[in-house]
């Protein structure tokens, strides 16, 4: 009897871990592992301690001890301060990262291993707690430190993972020619710290270190400077708010980090001046070409042709510069040309240098693939073409802008006919101004005099022969209608300024950072800008002290920083500017609040 039970409890016990089976196969859910980590990995100890002394100047070495396996990102992420010439390695045993310092170290100076963000655990990539392990190669461990923030200086963006480089030795050429006495990078943030340093003077630079070997290139980095020596005062402590560790996601806590030293990094013009190229285009245009901007020409001949025949362009950064001959004749085959400029001499200064040049016509490549088309050659040789462009937004504050291949000798402007219709089809003519672009000589702005109507219809007309180019060539009849936006729901934005210190460019940029209007002024004044589309944007500023239309570049050997940029603040640290739909607003800017 007794064994009967026993196999029928033993029949069921089978059956039913079958049966168990059999729905756990049918689930089609994987077993759970449990919740995912988020803890990041624990530093147990350092091996030699924090704040060691005497330590090995060859063959060092530093353990670093986590409660659970822990890998490094990127070894290159690890920064040793003042950097060596070959760059520490790391060595993963068990939960313990060996790290091996390979040069031989200097005597008596303080070092700093900062292991940034790379330490992280091997499973779910937890972020270790920030770590800058100090040491000294002598008896005593230097101890301040000093904090700061690096930023583009046209957008105000900040800048990441800039070399920031600190230099007891003062001279221009410093960064140029050796390695700093101590560096870091720039977070996500742009923000800094340099740490364990001595209380003395220093040179403060931000370069892009493009190359990796801690010295400027300014053929290949962007860089940034202070204006004066910086000579810390705060000690290291443990309880100071910025020395801690931050992640790059909390906003709030990583803008709230106070910043000693403000750098604004830019890309330097090339400094060395001589003449890069010329040439020839055509008969009658051609261009000269220099290695730097800001191009300073004592005189410019061009033999056997009166000066009032030449017409010169720079461009913008005057950097080169385009020439066209007023003739009506033919001219020689080889255009000579005698060009008394200031070179950069072998030991750097600038000096009067003089070339002569002697320019033919560049041969153009023909295109044997490109199909053969019929050419209507007695349209062409007759008229030029006048080009136009016009945006409804723009049109009363930057009016239309027309371009010509070719400069224009002659403009008959009572031949230009600018007509208003109203909607009841009445016609009646309107003033204008016509201007010449300040830069590009083939380029003119057409501008309303009086302020324009929604729902009038307009129109500009420059009949045939209204214009005559280089080439003795008439412009053909160009006709450009228009109106302004009849949108209700686009909106008007005022600025009243007042403080204004100098000439100042102001653009409006959209969310991108597009600049989707540009004014100027010179003196306290109110701009209104219509036709707003709703939306968010911001107000840039820049100092145009030059006067030249656009933020110009610094200059370090010269120490000259770039021209000041400051965004208009709705609120303090709030630079975005959100306009509605059908508003009016006005916003009061003091100017020289903003560059403070």
């Amino acid at each position: 009897m007794k064994e009967r039970i026993y196999t029928l409890l033993t029949l069921t016990c089978i059956l039913f871990v079958s049966l168990i089976g059999r729905s756990c196969a049918r689930t089609g859910t994987p077993p759970s592992g449990g919740p995912k980590d988020t803890i990041p990995p624990v530093l147990i100890s350092i091996t030699p301690g924090e704040g060691t002394t005497e330590f090995p100047r060859t063959g060092g070495k530093v353990q670093l001890l986590f409660n659970e396996y822990t890998i490094v990102k990127n070894q290159n992420d690890i920064i040793l301060s003042p950097p060596t010439k070959k760059k520490p390695t790391t060595k993963i045993k068990g939960k313990n990262i060996i790290v091996a310092l390979q040069d031989t170290l200097q005597e008596e100076r303080t070092y700093t291993l900062d292991f940034g963000q790379t330490l992280v655990d091997n499973n779910e990539g937890n972020i270790a707690p920030k770590l800058v392990y100090a040491f000294s190669t002598g008896s005593v461990v230097d101890s301040m430190y000093f904090t700061g923030s690096v930023f583009d200086s046209k957008t105000l963006k900040p800048v990441s993972k800039a070399l920031v480089a600190v230099y007891s030795d003062l001279s221009d050429s410093a960064c140029f020619l050796t390695t700093p006495d101590a560096a870091t990078k720039t977070d996500d943030w742009g923000f800094f710290v340099i740490r364990n340093i001595k209380p003395e003077p220093y040179r403060v630079y931000a370069y892009s270190d493009n190359d990796g070997n801690y010295k400027y290139d300014p053929n290949a980095d962007d860089v940034a400077f202070c204006d004066s020596v910086f000579v810390p005062v705060e000690v290291v402590r443990d309880s100071i708010f910025e020395l801690g560790g931050f992640l790059m996601k909390d906003t709030l806590k990583c803008l709230s980090r106070n910043s000693m030293v403000s750098l604004k990094m830019f890309r330097e013009l090339q400094s060395v001046q001589y003449l890069q190229n010329s040439g020839r285009r055509t008969e009658k245009s051609g261009f000269l070409k220099f290695s730097a901007a800001n191009v300073q020409i004592n005189s410019l001949e061009f033999f056997g042709i009166d000066s009032n025949q030449v017409i010169l362009q720079y461009n913008r950064t005057r950097d080169s510069i385009d020439f066209w001959i007023n003739s009506k004749y033919r001219l020689s085959d080889s255009l000579l040309i005698k060009v008394d400029y200031m070179k950069t001499d072998s030991t750097g200064v600038l000096s009067p240098a003089v070339e002569n040049l002697s320019l033919a016509v560049m041969e153009e490549k023909s295109d044997n693939n490109a199909p053969k088309q019929e050419t209507t050659k007695k349209e062409k040789d007759t008229v030029f073409v006048l080009s136009s462009k016009v945006t409804a937004e723009t049109i009363e504050s930057e009016g239309i802008e027309l371009f010509s291949e070719w400069p224009l000798i002659e403009i008959i402007r009572d031949s230009i006919r600018f007509v208003e219709t109203n909607p009841k089809g009445k016609k009646s003519d309107k003033s204008y101004s016509l201007v010449q672009d300040s830069i590009e000589v083939t380029k003119y702005r057409f501008i309303p005099s009086d302020a324009l109507i929604k729902g009038y219809d307009y129109e500009v007309t420059f009949p045939k022969g209204t214009m005559t180019n280089l080439y003795r060539l008439p412009n053909s009849e160009t006709s450009v209608k228009f109106q302004v936006p009849q949108d209700e729901k686009l909106s008007t934005l005022i600025l009243d300024l007042s403080s204004v210190p100098c000439r100042i460019i102001i653009e409006m940029t959209d969310e991108s950072d597009k600049v989707v209007r540009t004014l100027t002024a010179v003196e306290d004044t109110q701009l209104s800008i219509p036709y707003v589309k709703a939306g968010k944007y911001k107000i840039r500023i820049t100092r145009d002290l030059n006067g030249n239309g656009y933020a110009d570049t610094g200059n370090l050997l010269e120490k000259r920083q770039p021209e000041m940029v400051a965004f208009y603040q709705t609120s303090p640290g709030q630079s975005v500017l959100e306009i509605p739909e059908s508003v009016e607003i006005t916003q009061e800017i003091n100017v020289e609040s903003l560059f403070r």
